[in-house]
């Protein structure tokens, strides 16, 4: 299974250090007004270690991480968190000076967590979608028409229209997270220097 790295595990993670972060510097905070210098310095650098230790591991994360490209059909799943949302491009044709890419979009009842109701519908978090070509030219689209409610097991398609030069070669559409959180979460394809999963068009 493909995804964009985002883990139950990475996730917690995250919160994790953003909770832990507002205890201790809280708690550095009160030392100093009960001006108790010692235990403010030893929360500072309990702090310290434990961003250091993050940004180790979303360093090595994103390092040994790699670029992928999907051919048409394949399909990458997006995580949130519980459940996973699949994505495939299933046609590209040209429409004049556009390009028109059709999208498949998959609740994977498969990934549903044991604690989520199978009833219940899914209204995806924020999406980011454009076009890159080989020169490194981004052609961007609305992801208005993916915030469409699911259910578990249900699919449909979607289109996308680019205004793309015919001379453009090597294209690949991003289709990812648009959340501004993953940018600091552990092995996101959305973090820092992180390999992004694109998908091939062949037209």
């Amino acid at each position: 299974m493909v995804t964009d790295g985002l883990t139950p595990l990475t996730f917690l993670l995250f919160v994790g250090l953003a909770l832990g972060s507002v205890v201790v510097l809280g708690g550095a905070l009160v030392a100093l007004a009960l001006k108790q210098p010692l235990w403010a310095r030893r929360l500072g650098w309990l702090e310290g270690a434990g961003l250091a230790c993050y940004a180790l591991l979303y360093l090595l994360a994103a390092l040994t991480s790699h670029d992928r490209a999907l051919g048409l059909g394949e399909e990458k799943h997006i995580c949130e968190v519980d459940c996973h949302l699949a994505y495939a491009v299933t046609n590209v044709r040209r429409a004049g000076d556009s390009l028109v890419v059709t999208v498949r979009v998959r609740f994977d009842s498969l990934t549903i967590s044991e604690h989520r109701p199978r009833s219940a519908s899914l209204t995806p978090n924020g999406r980011v979608v454009l076009l890159e070509d080989g020169q490194g030219r981004r052609y961007p689209a609305s992801a208005d028409n993916l915030k469409r409610a699911l259910i578990p097991g249900e699919a449909y398609t979607t289109q996308f229209v680019f205004d793309v030069p015919p001379t453009a070669t090597g294209l690949r559409l991003l289709l990812a997270n648009g959340d501004w959180e993953t940018r600091l979460m552990i092995g996101h394809e959305n973090s820092w220097l992180h390999g992004k999963t694109t998908f091939r068009l062949g037209t």
